[in-house]
C-alpha cells in the first residue's frame, strides 16, 4: 500500500487523477494537505475524504454543494465528480483513491465492514477525535515524502476509517444478499441516496427518481430503504428538514416564515406543526430558549475568564502564602 503525499499551497488547483498521483496502480492514495483558497477536483472513480482543520471548505456535485466546518468529514462517490473549495482563511486534509485502494486499506476486523474498509458515501457532523487522527497521519505522511508505503500507513488509516463508520455495521447487516459483499453493494447504493437527500432535503424530491439512484423499483426501494433504516424515505426528507430548521432557528435571524420557505415547507402552518412535534414546543419558543441557554453560556464563559486572570494575582498574594506576615 502506498501513499502520495500533498501539499496543496494556498490558492492551488489540484486535479485528483491518474497525473497528480492517482495512477493505474490501485493500491495508491493521495494525501493532501489543502490551504486556504485550495480547489481540487476528484473525477468520476475517485472516491475523497474531506475534512477541514481550519474555517471551512464547500464540497460541490453537479446537483448539490454541501458545506463542512471544522471537524466535519465527509466521504464522496466514486459515481459522481467532486469540486473541494478550501474557505479563504480555512485549511483541509483530503485523502483521494478509487475504490479499489480504500479496499487495499484492509480493516481492523470490526464486525460487519469486513473483509475490506471504503468510504460510504455520507457527511459526519462534528467529528474532532477523528479530525485529530487524520492531521496526525496526513503530518506523519507528509514528513515521510512522496511513495509512503507500508501497513503500519494502511492500518492507521483503516482503523479511523472503520470507527468512524461503525454505525453502518447493523444496517449492513439488515440489508438484502446473501453474503457481506452483496449486502455492501446494496448498503452503497442506499447510503448514496440518503447522502443525496441530506444535502437536498430543502427540495422537492422524486420517489422515483431516487429509486431510480439505488436500481430498485419505486415499492422496492420503500421496503428496502425502510428495513435498512429504520424510516421511510419520506420520513428521512423530513428529519434532514427539521434538523436544519433546529439550526437555522437557534443561529439565525431568520423569520420563521423564511426558515420554513428554506427548508422545504410548502406554508408556514404545515411547518409550525411539524417542528412543535419535532421539539415538542414552538419554533419561537424553541428560539427564545435556545437564545437563552446561548447567553447563558456567554455569560459563564466571561465568568471564567475573569477568574482565570484575577486566579493568579491571589496566588501571587501574601496572604495567600505561608510565609510570615
Amino acid at each position: 500500500m502506498n501513499f502520495v503525499a500533498v501539499r496543496a499551497h494556498a490558492g492551488s488547483r489540484l486535479n485528483l487523477d491518474a497525473q497528480e498521483g492517482q495512477p493505474a496502480d490501485s493500491a495508491r492514495l493521495t494525501v493532501a494537505l489543502c490551504e486556504r483558497g485550495t480547489a481540487l477536483t476528484a473525477p468520476v472513480g475517485v472516491v475523497a475524504l474531506a475534512c477541514p482543520i481550519v474555517g471551512s471548505a464547500d464540497v460541490m456535485t453537479a446537483e448539490w454543494n454541501v458545506r463542512l466546518g471544522k471537524a466535519d468529514i465527509s466521504a464522496g462517490d466514486a459515481q459522481t465528480r467532486h469540486d473541494i473549495v478550501v474557505s479563504p482563511r480555512g485549511a483541509c486534509i483530503v485523502i483521494a483513491g478509487t475504490p479499489q485502494a480504500w479496499s487495499a486499506l484492509g480493516g481492523k476486523g470490526t464486525p460487519g465492514l469486513q473483509p475490506a474498509s471504503m468510504p460510504f458515501p455520507a457527511v459526519h457532523r462534528s467529528v474532532p477525535a477523528f479530525t485529530r487522527r487524520l492531521l496526525q497521519f496526513t503530518r506523519h505522511c507528509l514528513k515521510e515524502g512522496n511513495g509512503v508505503s507500508g501497513t503500519h500507513f494502511a492500518h492507521q488509516l483503516a482503523c479511523v476509517l472503520d470507527e468512524m463508520q461503525c454505525g453502518f455495521a447493523a444496517m449492513i447487516a439488515r440489508c438484502p444478499g446473501s453474503s457481506l459483499s452483496r449486502k455492501k453493494a446494496v448498503f452503497l447504493r442506499l447510503q448514496r441516496v440518503r447522502n443525496h437527500i441530506s444535502a437536498c432535503a430543502h427540495e422537492e424530491l422524486d420517489v422515483a427518481k431516487l429509486a431510480l439512484m439505488a436500481n430498485y423499483s419505486v415499492g422496492h426501494f420503500i421496503t428496502t430503504f425502510r428495513a435498512v433504516f429504520d424510516e421511510t424515505p419520506y420520513s428521512n426528507v423530513s428529519r434532514y428538514r427539521l434538523e436544519s430548521a433546529s439550526t437555522l432557528l437557534s443561529r439565525s435571524t431568520l423569520g420563521i416564515a423564511d426558515i420554513a420557505h428554506a427548508i422545504g415547507f410548502q406554508s408556514r402552518s404545515s411547518f409550525t406543526r411539524a417542528i412543535r412535534k419535532h421539539l415538542g414546543s414552538s419554533a419561537t419558543q424553541f428560539r427564545e430558549s435556545a437564545v437563552a441557554f446561548s447567553h447563558a453560556l456567554d455569560v459563564e464563559h466571561g465568568i471564567h475568564e475573569n477568574l482565570a486572570s484575577i486566579i493568579p494575582r491571589f496566588a501571587r498574594s501574601p496572604w495567600l502564602s505561608n510565609e510570615p506576615k
